[in-house]
């Protein structure tokens, strides 16, 4: 069973994780909560497998909240998947460089999106999903 922790400050993006990962045969638990402070928080506690995170948040937004988790031994390990709206080409490279494992442009297809997460509950390396409307290339970086 994955344990997976979505932090976002919206609570529909928990239940469509959730359905995606149904839908992909993936048996998991889900935590949830609004703002990086807390995540990052819950990140240290918890024996995640996944984290799910939002950049624009209130209290701590995802860029912080993403590196003070990569900072912190206790929650580095995690893998996290980023998923945002904004669609900035620097940004992107910048959650990458503070250690996301992958970043997602919403709105993202459905099936794209859970292909990514089985990819990262693997443990595989994931291009970002990240063009805009939608398109993606999930492929493994080593292909």
């Amino acid at each position: 069973m994955r344990k997976i922790l979505v932090i976002d400050d919206e609570a529909p993006i928990a239940r469509m994780i959730t359905t995606v990962l149904k839908s992909a045969g993936v048996e998991h638990t889900m935590d949830y909560c609004s703002d990086g402070a807390q995540g990052k928080i819950m990140a240290a506690q918890g024996e995640y497998d996944l984290i799910s995170l939002d950049i624009n948040m209130p209290l701590m937004d995802g860029v912080e909240a993403l590196e003070e988790m990569k900072g912190n031994p206790k929650s580095a390990r995690i893998p996290v998947v980023v998923i945002t709206a904004d669609e900035d080409p620097d940004l992107h490279a910048r959650l990458l460089g503070a250690g996301a494992a992958a970043v997602v442009t919403k709105p993202a297809p459905a099936e794209d999106l859970g292909k990514l997460l089985e990819q990262v509950l693997a443990g595989g390396d994931v291009r970002p999903l990240s063009a805009p409307g939608g398109d993606s290339d999930l492929a493994p970086l080593d292909s």
